[in-house]
């Protein structure tokens, strides 16, 4: 019989790109998958069909001689090894021998078991395919209203939530180019006039100035869709639409939200939430150095209040990132050494200070500048076993390492500066790139490959969140923010605020991590950007004019086509000013239903009674504490306040601001 046309089978031509291929292959998955109904033979078929010509070496050989080669015992091998699952052959380990002879032993019976394989399994080798492919292979209604890439499908106006003018103070750049040349302050800034579906506003507090940062001002980084193996995959960068705001990490807390926004199941935020932005490979950045941001909620990790100083947060993928650098790497014990450049950073300085604690020696190697003498004690003073000279001097190197040969190499900088570091490693150790600096990844000599079985890793904080999950994120923040309230982590960095902020401020904070001066080692920047009392403020005047354009009640979205109602008042900043100082509410008041009657909301009063909670001094005693107004609105919405609004103005009227 003659073998199939695999062509025909997946309704392409010949001359289909792979992305074609595999567009078809979903689309006959979706209508002959045998859990849809299919036939289980023609389902083979095309299983058959696109492992054949979704692998360029397979679909060459199949167009010269219409065969697959699907027989033999290697194939047999590769297909056994795939069922089993990388993880598990990881953790059990494969004896290749064995393979082998179960192989041979099975024959020709096993070759065609790598294609007949149950439906269950057969899905399982699609969906895992699809993710190696970059696709999620199903989405949900929320994907697809979030997902810029469907951009034509948007949510309903009933989950939005109409803002009044708003601007902030935010660091922007009209076009991509050194971003000492192309960014600048613009101290009114704009805002959207609602919070579409997902969105919520964000009061920042403070971003650190990352290389990421500074490498997504210089450039598009979608000019890499193009090229291999981003073309061949939905694993690609978004793009920015200019002029934009930068940053891509920070801490701030919420002070609006869209009205969907608290039911999400994935990710239920409440105003006066603390959040992090989510580290995110390759979606569009957040533009989150501004002192008020509208976020995607999705894009958003809600931490403990507190959890750590502003500073810590603002730094937290630094942290996290030296704490992953030394548990997932060099399989370190106590006694062990490792060896890292670019110490006076705050991976650095986190790398060394966790080694201390878990009785580590650490070699830290830092810029051979002006400042080295200020930046050894800096990082001794931290727990540094060994701070010496990062240059060209290989020689004098090796000779200042002695007998310490480390068990693990940690590189910022790539290039000539990581293959130094290459050299000091041990037989068997590990070299981990986290940034490149330089742009330039380290080149290892073929001799400490093969025959030192050095061997060289890229460790990435959004790919490691994407694998392991938000929550295992979120237990390390919890972890380090321990470590931090115990006095075990301090960072040295150099403050910037943001407002009243010149262009040589900005030029200085951009660049202050680059090279020392006398007397004053490197520092990372920290863009501050607000408080917790200044997003207080903004809070309640934002609720306060919110109330102005639409009334008491919770605001109502405009009718199709009716423009949006527009506040007489001037755009807010952030922060805005103080309000007149009002009576007490205990003052104005005899009760809570005075209280609420006032509001127009006296439909809660009977919910105030039933929870005992009519007398205004236990209000303004709850609102009082340390996070007093949260605790109230959380009581609120356990009384059955459903809406939002509603749940501001008591606690605004609790508190003064009403």
């Amino acid at each position: 019989m003659a073998p199939p046309d695999f062509y025909a089978l997946l309704g392409v031509d010949r001359a289909a790109t792979n992305e074609q291929v595999r567009n078809a292959y979903r689309d006959c998955a979706m209508q002959h998958h045998p859990d849809r109904g299919g036939d289980p033979a023609v389902w083979s078929a095309l299983q058959r069909a696109y492992d054949t010509l979704s692998d360029p070496q397979k679909r060459a050989v199949y167009d010269r001689t219409k065969q697959d080669g699907s027989v033999g015992a290697e194939k047999a091998f590769g297909q056994a090894f795939a069922e089993k699952g990388e993880g598990a052959a990881q953790q059990r380990g494969l004896s290749i021998e064995a393979e082998m002879a179960e192989a041979k032993g099975k024959g020709s019976t096993l070759a065609a078991a790598g294609f007949d394989m149950s439906h269950a399994q057969g899905f399982e080798a699609w969906m895992r395919n699809q993710k190696g492919m970059g696709k999620q292979s199903f989405y949900t209604a929320e994907d697809l209203l979030r997902s810029r890439q469907y951009g034509n499908i948007e949510a309903t106006e009933s989950t939005a939530q109409p803002l009044p003018a708003l601007s902030a103070t935010a660091v922007r750049f009209d076009a991509h180019g050194p971003p000492e040349e192309v960014l600048y302050v613009d101290r009114a800034c704009s805002l959207p006039d609602k919070l579409a579906h997902g969105e919520v506003l964000v009061h920042m507090l403070a971003a650190c100035v990352t290389d990421e940062d500074l490498l997504r001002v210089q450039t598009p980084l979608t000019v890499l869709n193009d090229f291999p193996p981003f073309n061949r995959t939905n694993n690609k960068w978004e793009a920015v639409p200019l002029p934009a705001t930068a940053g891509v990490e920070g801490v701030g807390v919420v002070i609006a939200t869209a009205k969907n926004v608290p039911t999400l199941k994935d990710h239920p935020l409440e105003v006066k939430d603390w959040v992090l932005l989510r580290p995110e490979a390759r979606r569009r950045p957040a533009g989150c150095w501004s002192t008020m941001a509208v976020v995607e909620s999705s894009m958003l990790i809600k931490v403990p209040a507190q959890l750590m100083p502003v500073r810590h947060l603002a730094c937290s993928r630094s942290l996290c990132t030296a704490y992953r650098l030394l548990e997932d790497y060099g399989s370190l014990r106590p006694g062990d050494t490792i060896i890292q450049n670019a110490a006076d950073l705050p991976v650095g300085q986190a790398v060394v200070q966790l080694c201390k604690m878990l009785k580590i020696r650490s070699i830290n190697l830092v810029p051979d500048d002006e400042a080295f003498e200020q930046t050894k004690e800096l990082l001794v003073q931290l727990g540094a076993s060994h701070v010496l000279r990062d240059n060209a001097k290989v020689g004098e190197f090796i000779d200042a390492l002695g007998q310490m040969m480390p068990r693990l190499g940690i590189d910022s900088l790539g290039g000539e500066a990581g293959k130094r570091m290459s050299v000091a490693l041990r037989p068997g150790g590990q070299l981990v790139m986290h940034s490149l600096q330089t742009g330039q990844v380290p080149t290892i000599s073929p001799s400490l490959l093969m025959y030192q079985q050095i061997s060289l890793h890229g460790f990435n904080m959004a790919q490691w969140v994407d694998e392991n999950g938000v929550e295992a994120y979120k237990d390390m923040l919890n972890t380090i923010g321990e470590l931090v309230q115990a006095g075990n982590l301090e960072l040295a960095t150099a403050e910037a605020p943001v407002r009243g902020m010149e262009p040589s401020a900005l030029k200085a904070a951009l660049s202050s991590h680059r090279r020392g001066a006398a007397g004053r080692p490197r520092e990372r920047s920290v863009l501050v950007l607000g408080s917790e009392a200044a997003a207080n403020e903004v809070y309640f005047e934002l609720q306060a004019s919110i109330r102005s354009m639409y009334g008491a009640d919770e605001p109502q979205t405009p009718a199709a086509g009716a423009p949006p109602a527009q506040s007489a008042a001037p755009p807010l900043q952030s922060p805005v000013a103080a309000s007149p100082q009002r009576p007490r509410a205990s003052e104005r008041w005899g009760d809570a239903a005075e209280m609420l009657a006032e509001l127009s909301l006296s439909q809660y009063a009977s919910a105030f009674e039933e929870e005992e909670m009519t007398s205004i001094e236990l209000l303004e005693d709850i609102v009082s504490r340390g996070d007093g107004e949260k605790e109230l609105m959380d009581a609120l919405k356990e009384m059955g306040i459903k809406k939002m609004g509603h749940r501001q103005a008591i606690v605004g009227a609790v508190v003064g601001k009403l």
